[in-house]
């Protein structure tokens, strides 16, 4: 939120959502045991390794959906 007030934006609607982190770890998690089988088959691409990148950051990760609003007469 800082972020965007110190670019001269206005918050017009902040949606928390304390479920989505979940949502992704649960996702990663089904994902994880074809991941070795996928590799073998398509090779090592980004959609493979993103399970095992991802899954470690969810724990600490604030999902949020953001509206916002550029000042009239600004940028």
């Amino acid at each position: 939120m800082e972020q965007a007030r110190a670019a001269g934006l206005t918050v017009e609607y902040l949606d928390e959502r304390p479920d989505e982190p979940a949502m992704w770890r649960r996702f990663y998690r089904l994902r994880q045991p074809p991941e070795a089988e996928l590799r073998r088959e398509f090779g090592d691409d980004q959609a493979a390794q993103e399970a095992g990148l991802l899954l470690p950051r969810l724990a600490t990760r604030e999902a949020l959906a953001v509206t916002l609003r550029r000042p009239s007469g600004g940028g």
